[in-house]
């Protein structure tokens, strides 16, 4: 296993630690420490953000694929992102929060746009299902960390300072051996001149639609992938305010719950790894986004059903196992969909995810404050969208000829 694979597979410990550590763990408790206020002051500022990645997305993806640079664009990038999570927990007041948070969370989803694009370079078509998977476990190992750390320490004070100090240290440590070891294969297009790349990048942009129309399968998968990440991102954002306000839960019973999926998760990355390459990605994310229907269906039957609330306990460990199955599947089959400029496509597949959490940012506090619905009514929506998506993968994705196993293809 050479330098590039062990520097990109330890970069997916920065992303989850965000991911996980800040956005699903400190920062709504943070907001939940504090007077008056609702689901809407996370669900917003995400919303916001989401629009500025979408905005963003295929052009930093289409303007790396032009230019020499991917390295140095996502190094700064993780920096500005380790300030901002730093700041965080120091700042006084719910604005002040909120933009930091922002602003980390722009940088960290358009670095993730670069790294998803280096697998290629890190990996062959015959082991990328295992690479993805050995990145996604790292992942959660650092999760896990982060938890543990937060059980050690419960009784923060409000702002969770220490906390988001910790992770912001995390999140450098583990980003800097790719900007220092990773080997990139990609090659960049020898004019400089700003023109001629802007022109460049707009002229990708308008290929990539061109392509669709070529390539319907490709169309398909990223309105699948839309429907289903809108209930994967938005279900891991809301899920402690969840265990908080509908399941009842205290503070430490979501951290071990928390914790409970994280363990189950780091041998469920390399599980579905192996998967992935046994029966092709395709097949592999079909069974992946069941898993996760099936999964916000008994979120949603607990309370509305008055089940006991311990119920959850058995089902984080089993959504832990689903959990990066999911990233292990879909980027191997977009390289197995995609043409050769990968910038582009991982562009688009950024843009996708950014657009599916901007939708259930937005729609949660909508159905559940706004609306005042509640949230099982919330859960109840991102159920309906899971299964859509799967729909979508079996009807319209899996049955084509070329995405049979790679024991199958010529």
């Amino acid at each position: 296993m050479n330098k590039s694979v062990v520097s990109w597979a330890l970069y997916d410990v920065s992303n989850t630690v965000f991911n996980l550590g800040v956005v699903g763990l400190f920062l709504p408790l943070s907001i939940n420490e504090r007077q008056g206020t609702t689901d809407a002051d996370l669900g917003f500022p995400i919303v916001i953000s989401m629009v500025i990645v979408l905005v963003a997305s295929p052009f930093l993806g289409a303007l790396t694929d032009q230019l020499k640079g991917r390295i140095r664009t996502f190094t700064l990038l993780n920096i500005v992102a380790t300030i901002s999570i730093c700041l965080i927990g120091f700042s006084s007041t719910i604005m002040g929060t909120l933009t930091f948070f922002s602003t980390a969370f722009v940088s960290v989803y358009l670095a993730e746009l670069l790294y998803n694009s280096m697998l290629k370079d890190a990996s062959t078509s015959e082991n990328r299902g295992k690479i993805g998977g050995l990145g996604i476990g790292l992942g959660y190992v650092g999760s896990l960390v982060v938890l543990l750390v937060a059980l050690q320490h419960s009784g923060y004070n409000s702002n969770y300072s220490s906390a988001f100090l910790g992770i912001a240290l995390i999140y450098i440590l583990a980003a800097l051996p790719l900007t220092i070891f990773f080997d990139e294969k990609h090659q960049a297009d020898t004019r400089s001149q700003t023109d001629i790349v802007l022109s460049a990048t707009w002229t990708q942009i308008k290929r990539s639609i061109n392509h669709f129309k070529r390539s319907p399968t490709l169309l398909k998968y990223f309105i699948a992938r839309y429907f289903y990440m809108v209930a994967v991102t938005t279900s891991s954002t809301f899920a402690v305010l969840y265990g908080l306000k509908t399941m009842s839960f205290t503070e430490r019973e979501v951290e071990l719950v928390l914790l409970l999926g994280t363990v189950f998760a780091i041998p469920g990355a390399m599980l579905w790894g192996y998967i992935v390459d046994k029966i092709g990605p395709a097949y592999a994310l079909k069974w992946n986004i069941l898993g996760w229907s099936l999964m916000l269906a008994a979120a949603f039957s607990i309370p509305t059903m008055n089940l006991s609330n311990q119920l959850w306990w058995p089902l984080s460990a089993i959504l832990g196992l689903f959990f990066g199955g999911l990233w292990a599947a879909d980027r191997p089959l977009l390289i197995q969909l995609s043409p050769s400029n990968l910038g582009e496509m991982f562009g688009i597949y950024g843009a996708v995810s950014r657009l599916s959490f901007l939708t259930g940012a937005f729609v949660w506090p909508l159905i559940a404050v706004t609306m005042d619905l509640g949230q099982p009514a919330a859960v109840f929506f991102l159920l309906c969208c899971s299964l859509v998506g799967l729909a979508v993968l079996i009807v319209w994705v899996v049955s084509e000829d070329r995405l049979c196993p790679p024991s199958q293809q010529p």
